[in-house]
């Protein structure tokens, strides 16, 4: 198994006009107040750029949006250390599992997990960890894969979340991985039905989590918290719903930090997340 071995991976997506500079001085930054790994997403501008120089520079960088085959060999060609999927996608998993490489496939549902333990994954990215309500999930799984819900909106695609009433007579989405593949399906072929995203069994993300991570123990597998989790509530993340791990993105990264290149900015917000997280694993031992 090829655990990632950290516990706290920063998230990076860049907001339009961010140059690369700036961002790789963000990254060296979050680096130089104690981060353990950052991810850059395949979906910000000039990512190969940022990561070859993280790579020059020997930080622990990684490459997430991974949504198949060929983005993870792209990844690891230029040096990635780890990848991240939003979604669970086997082409993926095999590139990086022959390279050697860790990768945290995303899960939601049942399935996906049990998915991960049939193959012998050893992290996971639980996400949308968050999400309490069907239009928070629809937002959550909306964020990675922006490009795939505008390409299906453009040929005539109505994409949207569950409330009472709707039809029967609809597509409904309970996940990232399942949103992805009916993309691929779909993307070719004149529309015929609504889109409906729902939150799976009226469960919250939350509850959710704490069900895979008592699962996980017995399968050793690790599960990493990403949507929604930060430095106030990652200790309620770790200790009451059993993550392993946490991914916080926009309360270590701030966007508009980044694209005015300001790095205090960076440092301020990336220390108070390893405070909090040294403060739980210490109250904890």
């Amino acid at each position: 198994m090829n655990y990632l071995n950290v516990r706290l991976v920063g998230i990076l997506r860049t907001k339009s006009g961010t140059s690369a500079k700036n961002a790789i001085n963000a990254i060296q930054a979050a680096f130089d107040s104690g981060a353990q790994a950052v991810e850059i997403t395949s979906n910000s501008d000039f990512w190969q750029d940022i990561l070859k120089e993280c790579v020059r520079k020997n930080l622990n960088i990684g490459v997430g949006s991974i949504k198949n085959q060929a983005k993870a060999k792209e990844a690891i060609n230029l040096g990635a250390r780890f990848l991240v999927s939003p979604g669970f996608f086997e082409d993926a998993i095999e590139v990086a599992n022959k390279n050697n490489i860790p990768i945290l496939p995303g899960v939601f549902t049942e399935p996906n997990f049990q998915q991960a333990i049939i193959l012998g994954i050893a992290d996971v990215k639980f996400f949308p960890a968050s999400v309490v309500t069907h239009e928070e999930l629809f937002k959550a799984i909306r964020e990675p894969f922006r490009d795939e819900f505008d390409e299906l909106i453009k040929i005539g695609w109505k994409i949207i979340f569950y409330t009472e009433g709707i039809s029967d007579s609809v597509v409904l989405i309970k996940s990232p991985t399942q949103f992805y593949k009916f993309y691929l399906n779909a993307k070719d072929r004149k529309p015929d039905s609504q889109i409906v995203i729902k939150l799976p069994d009226g469960k919250s993300g939350f509850e959710r989590l704490k069900e895979f991570s008592e699962e996980s123990k017995t399968h050793d597998i690790r599960t990493y918290a990403v949507g929604g989790v930060n430095d106030k509530n990652m200790k309620e993340v770790l200790n009451k719903y059993g993550a392993y791990g946490v991914c916080p993105g926009s309360g270590m990264f701030n966007g508009d930090a980044i694209l005015s290149g300001d790095c205090e900015r960076v440092k301020a917000d990336v220390s108070r997340h390893v405070e909090a997280l040294n403060e739980t694993l210490l109250s904890n031992k």
